[in-house]
């Protein structure tokens, strides 16, 4: 299993916000806080998924866009304890 990149929470919603931003169909949403754990789970992420907001009602391909950047970015990146 290849580490994974550290980031803050700060730099994550950053990371998560620019691969959203790459789906036009995501124009509006923006991921807005991170849910974390209290230690990593079996894939060995420490953080679970984030929060998003959008300015109007997410359809079910955003939903899946959406989930789609969660678990790309869990494989790569874990959150920087505090």
């Amino acid at each position: 299993m290849t580490p994974r990149q550290v980031l803050s929470k700060r730099e994550l919603l950053a990371l998560l916000n620019w691969e959203l931003a790459a789906y036009e169909q995501c124009d509006g949403a923006r991921f807005s806080a991170i849910r974390t754990m209290a230690g990593p789970d079996d894939s060995g992420c420490n953080w679970l998924d984030a929060r998003v907001r959008s300015d109007h009602s997410l359809g079910v391909d955003e939903h899946f866009i959406v989930r789609h950047v969660v678990e790309q970015t869990r494989r790569n990146f874990d959150l920087r304890a505090h």
